[in-house]
């Protein structure tokens, strides 16, 4: 087991390194000009290609270490990495760390309540779809999932806000992280991946109800929910990887419902600094995120070891016959 978890933290090692080179090219590649966006505010300057405005640009670039090699800048940024310093804003002058450490528990508070309400319907929803498969209820399940997938993020929560908050007026529609403000983007994120969750339990669970133990048990009398109890464990690992895949999704994708309902996330704070290319803050962002989603597979990989270890024992028997 130990082996198994040293090669997956190499693999992820390689991955988030291989993740920092992307992201630095696709940064500096994107349309636009950071200095170009921060200068032309009215607030700093009335007039463009000024003998001011250059000389102003080019400081600004001499500061930032734009006017730099790009492979200097990107050994730059790694050094600072290295440091765990994810640089300085270049339009707030803040230390893009520790924004996003402070916004980072809004993100994780939102993803964790959305994949909660997430596994919930799925192995309500999915469970039940499979105990009806061919009726009038499971039709109606596959239904409401496939319209469900069908609607864009921001719909259903443009959807939600203008019910709850406009119309009946049960939402406060401010910029705080309550409680009391979680429940519409937490439905919004869960309804979305819900029901991909709900087609895979459906599908493990009539492929378990098939197998000979499952008959077995109801012919000797045994109650169905202790044999939907048994097929469930049995249908864990896909399970498993579908709630990791689904964590990592929610927590990088609800960039569009933390702006729909201003939630003071790092998905917020990404987005309004990718419109005017700040590039610390973006970079900053992209590389939280990917380490998250490094994280997040490297902790299924031992959930997998922990819930069949016959994974760790074939991976090792493998081995030995290759050796």
């Amino acid at each position: 087991m130990s082996k198994a978890l040293f090669a997956k933290g190499l693999q992820g090692f390689i991955t988030l390194f291989c993740a920092t080179l992307l992201i630095f090219i696709l940064t500096h590649l994107a349309p636009g000009d950071p200095v170009s966006l921060l200068l032309n505010q009215p607030a700093q300057v009335a007039g463009s290609h000024t003998e001011a405005y250059e000389q102003k640009a080019a400081e600004l670039r001499a500061e930032w270490g734009l006017d730099q090699n790009i492979l200097v800048q990107y050994a730059t940024w790694m050094g600072h990495l290295a440091r765990l310093d994810l640089g300085t804003s270049m339009h707030t002058g803040r230390d893009v760390g520790m924004e996003i450490a402070g916004r980072l528990p809004a993100t994780m508070l939102l993803s964790l309540s959305a994949l909660f309400i997430q596994v919930g319907l799925g192995l309500l929803f999915g469970i039940v779809s499979a105990l009806h498969a061919g009726r009038s209820l499971d039709t109606i399940i596959r239904f409401i999932c496939v319209a469900l997938a069908s609607l864009p993020a921001f719909v259903i929560g443009l959807m939600l806000l203008s019910l709850f908050a406009v119309t009946w007026h049960m939402y406060e529609i401010s910029s705080d992280a309550s409680l009391s403000r979680l429940s519409l983007p937490a439905i919004t994120l869960g309804l979305i991946g819900a029901p991909q969750l709900i087609r895979l339990v459906r599908a493990n669970m009539l492929s378990e109800f098939g197998q000979s133990y499952v008959l077995s048990a109801l012919s000797r009398g045994l109650s169905r929910k202790l044999v939907v109890g048994h097929a469930l464990r049995n249908a864990y690992l896909p399970i498993v990887t579908m709630v990791a895949l689904s964590l990592t999704t929610l927590i990088s994708g609800a960039v569009v419902i933390e702006s729909i309902f201003s939630w003071p996330g790092i998905g917020k704070y990404a987005l309004d600094s990718i419109l005017v290319k700040d590039y610390p803050v973006i970079q900053g962002y992209a590389f939280v995120m990917v380490t998250i989603v490094v994280l997040i597979h490297v902790l299924v990989d031992v959930v997998y070891l922990l819930i069949d270890p016959r994974i760790s024992y074939k991976g090792g028997a493998d081995a030995k016959a290759k050796a």
